[in-house]
């Protein structure tokens, strides 16, 4: 069998462990990028930077974002980079650039001004909540239906 590693458990929207490279770190931040008021445009073929908006008074600010999962080992790889995302701040002398570290955003993110995402029912309006719960129930109901005649169905093909 093929040896298997991830990262520590973690609670967090569509993630099961931390991240472990520069792959998981992006997929980290897709689920939470919206949530934290972070709209993403582009993205390298490197995956090392990507574009992105912020809404600020004044309107949608342009930031270039780079990524690096560790901040010792970053690399700057343009000098107009706004913004750096990490999973963890293990550097020992300052970067000079505004730095989002993903693996403090559970307890930090509140005294950051950003948000953890929310439930679904606290971001949208009461009736489609309902709407939406409703559908869910109906989805139950009508999946129970069918594996109930699928199981007539077996009964009837083993006489």
């Amino acid at each position: 069998m093929e040896k298997s590693f991830v990262g520590d458990p973690v609670h967090w929207p569509g993630l099961v462990y931390s991240p472990l490279n520069n792959s998981g770190l992006i997929y980290t931040l897709g689920t939470i990028a919206g949530s934290i008021g972070l709209l993403f445009e582009e993205f390298a073929a490197d995956s090392n930077t990507a574009v992105c908006r912020r809404k600020t008074d004044a309107g949608w600010e342009r930031l270039k974002v780079a990524f690096t999962f560790r901040t010792s080992a970053f690399v700057r790889v343009a000098d107009d980079v706004d913004l750096l995302i990490c999973w963890l701040d293990d550097s020992r002398e300052p970067l000079g650039i505004p730095l989002l570290v993903l693996s403090e955003m559970g307890g930090a993110a509140e005294g950051k001004g950003m948000a953890m995402p929310r439930p679904l029912e606290s971001i949208l309006p009461e009736s489609a909540a309902e709407d939406l719960l409703e559908r869910a129930r109906n989805r139950e109901s009508y999946e129970e239906t069918v594996r109930q005649l699928d199981e007539q169905i077996k009964k009837l093909q083993d006489r």
